[in-house]
């Protein structure tokens, strides 16, 4: 009994030390929750009922065996008794730290702490900092007040973060235990919305009431706009509503009101209504557009559906749904429907018309299935959807063209085997013509070694190097011209109309094909200085169309205007099977050989100059006899006769094209490469920039150990060419010589050159005369130069202000005009890029320039080979970008054409930067595309829709929409 209750003293004992226990400047004044501790032991003591009172050992050594028996009774556990140790229903569920810098004031008899100076408490989840806090032990009160300066405005807030939400008052008083309380002139935020309330009062951890509430999206104590209500009630992350509610600007109130403000929130995604936008169109009328709705179907898919309306009958639905899966697969879709009807019936531009578009973009993670990937890049539409678009700009009209692409590619592991199956689509908005490749498939076997050893090691015999490959397709066509129901068949000339369907089949076209090439690496010779890589291979395909060629006689007006008669050449296709052979066989010899030369200058230590001659000789023999038709043309000038061979498995053509290709090629393909370098001592850096750098900077900057790096002089410069044995009269023995040259210099300047030249000589009609080369005769001479192009680009800018918001500002740029979820929509991303240029000026940049130049020539060749005239064009565009004030930037780009002696276009754009708004205005008063852009918007997202553009486009004269 004496044992039991020393155990009951000694409990409370303990809880009353824990209780009163703490240390300097923390104090903790709460005990946890113990009521669950229904399971406290109390054991009997283990020491037994009768003590040793001797405890000096006994001379008797058998007495010591009882300690043996003393030390098994103390390993007994006795029977236990359970308790439970009641807690307060007013306790806290952990302890508050308070810390305080200044000083640390409290007051026994009121269980009141006073805390002075950059003050700090935490309990649980929430931190309290602020000049002054006090708190009330016994109600559990928290209260908080702002610091003053001396002219009493507000030199730091009293701030609460509790989880993920955030407030900061002028004060507060709080109730830490029930989560409520009351604040004086509270700011918090939400997502991008940030709310400002004269009186604040917390019910719970989600709700608050507002009195004199501001939303806003600046994130400044004195926010430059915002939308002004009596009362508010909140609820953390989900919405805001508020009654009357009337916007300001720079606390300057504007006499609109609305009966109410709803205000979503709610962060990441969530279903909910999307906000329409209303716009003007002149054949149209007035509009409401994008009025639709966000639905989240689950945590990988979502989908909007929004459409358009005006007054004049028009309307268009869109569907786009996305999808995402991390580690797996992205992408979105867009089908929209159009129809297009432009002002009344019965004026004499009235228009109805019906459009679509679909657009596809996916692609997929390599790593979720390695060796397979599959990808998706579909543009289709209407050929006429462009110019039926509102509001579209030129440049969407201008585009002409569109293109689509699903491929499927698997490779398997360890093995040489590659597979592809691919549709194409292509159309021509121009011409309406609407083209599809389906199916397309390919399967391939790399390159394999049959004469190889397993783990063979040194020096390989020469047959080892034998490798053959394989290759085998099938590739299948179709075509149709999109007008109303009806098309013209234009292959076989007959003035005939089919529908759409039939004109598809009578151009379905397929053809299948096969090779095998077989190559052989011998080894160097020449101490490794000559490489020869003997080949061959052979291949064959079948075609699904055979053409058939014949000459008609026609009468028509010359380009004098006199009707003369001639000659022309009709194709008709005929549905048949046709084989295609061939077979090459060649071995090419490459070297290099270097040229330095040294200089005694400390700061040029070396040129070095490579010239890589490569020449291949190749013999193709002619097994294809059957599959060309000679054609004799007569010409009517000089009443002589020509014979060309036309290809009849050329495929499906709409004009014949006359094969000047030999049947047989036996020759040697010849050319010559060259760079020039030079080393040069490297500049060095400042002290506070050496020391900032690294070996690893160094390298990729192309220093070596020694201070010197490599400059390419120029990095390509050389001709080539082949030359055919067994060319006949009408075809040319040497083939034209093709030069090229493009350099780097000073790093800055990139310079690019490529020509062609005739190497033959031309008679008085301008017709080349292949059996007599142009060098031949009294005055040496080259040849012709047929065409030559010459293109240079520099671009010059200052360093970023912020090196590290430069990389980030790059790396979200590429990241957003890269992501596959947006593939399918660039032309609605560039669209948006034109018309909110403010949201784009990059201001950490203080000044850019580029300039591009180039300069074509070209020798244009009439249907009998003849050059006649020539045709040289050139033009220049420049663009600057330079900011007139740390919020002010100033843009310019234009194009000249030195042909036409005409501005191409020129466009000024000047963008402020507002802090939470932007504004720019830009125009193009010259050029063939004229246009003015007026823009003011918040930066925030969230209200996007909350913005004032008005933009115009002009062509040669006229206004477009």
């Amino acid at each position: 009994m004496r044992k039991f209750k020393r155990i009951y003293f000694v409990v409370p004992f303990l809880t009353a030390m824990i209780l009163l226990a703490g240390k300097k400047g923390v104090s903790a004044f709460a005990v946890p929750d113990l009521t669950g501790a229904e399971n406290l032991l109390f054991q009997k003591d283990t020491v037994p009922q009768k003590s040793i009172k001797d405890t000096i050992p006994a001379k008797d050594s058998l007495k010591i065996a009882d300690s043996a028996k003393l030390e098994s009774d103390t390993s007994a556990i006795p029977k236990t008794s359970r308790f439970r140790l009641k807690v307060s229903k007013d306790t806290l569920s952990g302890p508050v730290n308070y810390s305080g810098k200044d000083s640390i004031v409290g007051f026994l008899d009121s269980k009141k702490i006073n805390l002075y100076g950059d003050a700090k408490a935490e309990y649980l989840d929430m931190t309290l900092t602020a000049p002054e806090i006090g708190i009330d032990q016994m109600e559990h009160i928290v209260t908080a007040k702002a610091g003053r300066d001396s002219a009493g405005e507000i030199s730091s807030y009293a701030e609460m973060k509790q989880g993920q939400d955030a407030y900061k008052s002028e004060g507060m008083e709080y109730n830490i235990k029930t989560q409520q309380g009351i604040t004086k002139g509270t700011i918090t935020q939400q997502g991008e919305m940030y709310v400002h309330s004269e009186i604040a009062k917390k019910i719970d951890a989600r709700t608050m009431y507002g009195q004199g509430t501001f939303f806003t999206t600046c994130n400044l104590d004195h926010p430059h706009f915002g939308f002004r209500a009596r009362r508010a009630k909140i609820i953390n992350k989900k919405l805001a509503v508020t009654g009357a509610v009337r916007p300001e600007f720079d606390s300057v109130p504007v006499p609109i009101y609305l009966p109410f403000g709803f205000y979503p929130l709610s962060q990441g995604r969530h279903s909910g209504m999307m906000s329409p936008s209303f716009e003007r169109n002149d054949q149209m009328g007035l509009g409401l557009s994008r009025l639709g709705y966000y639905q989240v179907i689950n945590d990988h898919w979502d989908v909007q559906t929004y459409g358009n309306i005006y007054s004049y009958g028009s309307w268009m639905v869109n569907v786009q749904p996305t999808y995402r899966k991390i580690y797996r697969y992205q992408g979105s879709m867009n089908f929209g429907l159009q129809r297009t009807r432009r002002n009344f019936k019965g004026d004499p531009d009235f228009s109805k018309v019906s459009t679509y578009t679909l657009n596809w973009s996916h692609s997929s993670d390599s790593r979720s299935r390695p060796g397979v990937t599959f990808s998706a890049n579909v543009n289709m539409s209407s050929t006429r959807y462009n110019e039926n678009v509102p509001n579209s700009n030129l440049l969407n009209l201008a585009n002409n063209t569109a293109g689509s692409s699903i491929t499927y590619a698997k490779t398997w592991q360890d093995k040489p085997f590659n597979f592809t199956a691919s549709f194409n689509h292509n159309q021509n908005n121009a011409q309406r013509l609407v083209t599809f490749n389906f199916p397309n498939m390919a399967f391939t076997v790399n390159t394999v070694y049959p004469f190889q050893k397993k783990n063979s090691g040194g020096s390989k015999k020469w047959y080892e190097q034998l490798g053959i490959g394989f290759q085998t397709g099938f590739q299948n066509s179709m075509s149709y011209y999109e007008y109303a129901d009806r098309v013209r068949d234009s292959l076989r000339g007959l003035n005939q109309y089919k529908n759409a369907f039939a004109r598809m089949w009578d151009t379905l076209q397929w053809n299948a094909n096969q090779s095998i090439p077989i190559s052989l690496s011998l080894p160097p010779v020449l101490g490794g200085a000559l490489m020869i890589s003997p080949s061959i291979s052979y291949s064959q395909t079948m075609v699904s169309r055979i053409a058939n060629y014949e000459v008609k006689t026609l009468e028509g007006p010359n380009q004098f205007g006199e009707t003369v008669v001639y000659d022309t050449v009709i194709a008709r296709m005929d549905h048949g099977v046709g084989l295609r052979k061939q077979m090459s066989m060649g071995i090419s010899l490459n070297t290099a050989l270097y040229g330095t030369y040294q200089f005694h200058n400390k700061r040029i230590q070396g040129i070095r100059h490579v010239i890589r001659p490569n020449i291949s000789l190749n013999y193709t023999p002619d097994i294809n006899k059957n599959n060309f038709q000679p054609v004799t043309i007569r010409n009517r000038v000089n009443d002589s006769l020509s014979t060309v061979y036309y290809d009849k498995l050329a495929g499906l053509s709409y004009s014949p094209v006359p094969t000047y290709q030999p049947r047989r090629f036996g020759g040697f393909n010849f050319g010559i490469d060259n760079n020039l370098e030079m080393k040069v001592k490297a500049k060095k850096k400042k002290k506070a920039e050496s020391d900032s750098t690294d070996s690893e900077t160094a390298s990729n900057s192309g220093v070596d150990e020694n201070g010197f790096k490599k400059i390419r002089l120029i990095e390509g410069f050389g001709i080539n060419s082949s030359y055919n044995l067994f060319a006949d009269s009408l075809s040319p023995r040497l083939a034209p010589f093709n030069i090229y040259f493009r350099t780097n210099l000073f790093e800055k300047i990139n310079l690019s050159a490529n020509g062609t030249i005739m190497p033959y000589k031309l008679d008085a009609n301008g017709i080349p005369k292949f059996d007599e080369y142009a060098w031949q005769g009294r005055r040496f001479n080259i040849g012709t130069l047929t065409n030559a192009s010459v293109t240079m680009s520099t671009s010059f800018q200052s360093k970023p202000k912020d090196a590290n918001k430069a990389k980030q500002r790059d790396e979200a740029m590429n990241k957003q005009m890269n992501d596959p979820m947006l593939q399918g929509d660039q032309q609605r991303l560039m669209e948006y890029m034109r018309q909110n240029p403010a949201e784009f000026v990059d201001f950490n940049t203080p000044w850019s320039f580029n300039i591009s130049y180039s300069l074509t020539y070209s020798r244009p060749t009439t249907t009998s080979g003849a050059y006649a005239g020539n045709g040289i064009n050139s033009s220049t565009n420049l663009s600057g970008s330079f900011n007139l004030t740390p919020k002010w930037n100033f843009n310019v780009n234009g194009a000249y054409d030195f042909k036409t002696k005409q501005i191409q276009t020129v466009g000024f754009t000047i963008s402020r930067d507002l802090h939470c708004w932007q504004f720019s205005a830009s125009v193009s008063p010259v050029g063939i595309y004229k246009y003015y852009n007026f823009t003011i918007s918040p930066k925030s997202g969230m209200l996007q829709d909350l913005k004032i553009n008005r933009n115009r486009s002009f062509f040669n004269g006229g206004p477009r929409y």
